[in-house]
């Protein structure tokens, strides 16, 4: 499974246990979203199974989504867990911020506010946007010029906010880079751009979990 499952782990668990990823599903199960591959579906969203299909090996589960949405899950790209066997404990919270002290030097309610404009602009599965806080504006404009945007007024604030926290992530990149007496080269800046954006997103669904 293609999935990135350190993003899942980290935030959530079951009680006394590791969450159980993708557990063998009946008809009628209450499930959660955990990821669903190249669909704007935030991880949380409950369902209801209605059909299980077996098509050369994967599984398809047709879903009634609390959306009112009935996209499919695929066994083999997407992940769900079985609803109330997830449970976010404050301390694995308290333990992920006290080992990501580093997020301080970014102006996390900035960045937070953009991924929620992320989010409701449906572009993209939120796993998948810690490459829009550094991205820019031009560069977001580029990669959405030929497809298809559904929601465009959200789109557009995503647009017109996308450059203030490309600065955000940059500054902060660079206060971590002369902290940790590092050279301030475009390839450690880079690099660090990528490492505390996906760190980032992981506060972002820790404060809205």
């Amino acid at each position: 499974m293609t999935i990135n499952t350190y993003n899942i782990f980290i935030v959530i668990n079951m009680s006394k246990k590791v969450l159980d990823i993708n557990p063998k599903l009946n008809v009628g199960d209450n499930i959660i979203l955990l990821y669903m591959k190249g669909e704007a579906k935030s991880p949380g969203l409950k369902g209801v199974v209605t059909r299980i299909n077996n098509v050369f090996g994967e599984d398809v589960i047709s879903v009634d989504w609390e959306d009112n949405s009935k996209l499919s899950l695929l066994s083999t790209e997407d992940a769900w867990a079985l609803d109330n066997s997830i449970q976010i404990k404050e301390s694995d919270k308290n333990k992920w911020w006290s080992e990501n002290l580093e997020i301080a030097n970014f102006n996390t309610k900035v960045i937070t506010d953009f991924l929620i404009k992320v989010r409701d602009s449906g572009i993209t599965n939120m796993f998948g946007a810690s490459p829009y806080l550094w991205m820019g504006k031009e560069r977001l404009e580029h990669e959405f010029e030929y497809k298809n945007v559904i929601r465009e007024d959200e789109f557009q604030e995503v647009l017109d906010t996308a450059d203030e926290v490309q600065s955000e992530m940059i500054n902060g990149c660079i206060k971590i880079l002369e902290k940790e007496n590092k050279e301030l080269s475009i390839e450690n800046i880079n690099r660090y751009l990528r490492k505390y954006s996906e760190k980032l997103l992981m506060h972002y669904i820790n404060v809205l979990s």
